[in-house]
């Protein structure tokens, strides 16, 4: 919203100027009018191109950054998102890359990290449901890992609706799985986690997916275990 504005502000700014430019030099106002409605309209559409190809050129880093986590390397991840944090501008690019960056904390356990980012975030605008998802996941898996199972339960409660638009995405329907079957297990409903789990085991198999449902697997014995 910020950027958009400055838009409208170059635009405003190139209006004034133009008119002083106008007065000054005695241009005649048909001539000068013309020549506005070319200028003016140009530059405001090559500040929204501007803008948006420097989103889509981050949005390119942070695609190909993903990959380091798929092929099980989250500390070159890590240092991948801060290398663009030190350059990107704008509060909103920012706190997308940031929310990315804890998925890094998150796969290497280091969960008071990402908490402690995860929940700086929770006071900011976040813009966009795909953006709240992802914040909401990653702070689940965080609460979870440190044993904070009523806060995870709460907040799994709060988002019920925006998970439930997730769980036939391709891209998130895997994270929502996992949400539901760890929700099951802190429920103490076993039996169910168990088929959950394997249905989940089937149906996604990407490698990094099948390493958490591998884990899910041991706690799950564990919790079996106990008397």
């Amino acid at each position: 919203m910020k950027r958009a504005f400055k838009i409208v502000a170059i635009g405003a700014c190139l209006g004034i100027a133009l008119v002083f430019l106008q007065k000054f030099f005695q241009i005649d106002e048909d001539v000068f009018m013309h020549w506005y409605w070319i200028a003016a309209p140009a530059v405001v559409i090559g500040a929204v191109l501007v803008n948006l190809s420097y989103n889509i050129f981050y949005q390119s880093k942070v695609r190909k950054a993903a990959k380091l986590l798929g092929e099980g390397k989250p500390q070159e991840y890590i240092n991948r998102m801060e290398g663009l944090l030190k350059t990107a501008k704008g509060q909103n690019l920012r706190n997308v890359l940031t929310l990315n960056l804890t998925a890094g904390y998150v796969e290497l356990k280091q969960f008071d990290t990402a908490i402690r980012i995860l929940e700086e975030l929770s006071s900011k605008r976040l813009i966009g449901s795909t953006v709240k998802v992802v914040h909401r996941l990653n702070l689940f898996m965080s609460y979870f890992g440190t044993e904070q199972y009523e806060k995870a339960k709460e907040l799994y409660d709060k988002n019920r609706k925006l998970f439930e638009q997730c769980r036939n995405s391709k891209i998130y329907g895997a994270n929502v799985a996992i949400l539901d079957i760890l929700v099951t297990i802190m429920n103490k409903q076993y039996e169910q986690a168990k088929e959950m789990l394997d249905m989940a085991c089937k149906q996604y198999d990407d490698s990094r997916f099948q390493r958490t449902f591998y884990e899910i697997s041991d706690i799950l014995e564990s919790k079996c275990q106990e008397p």
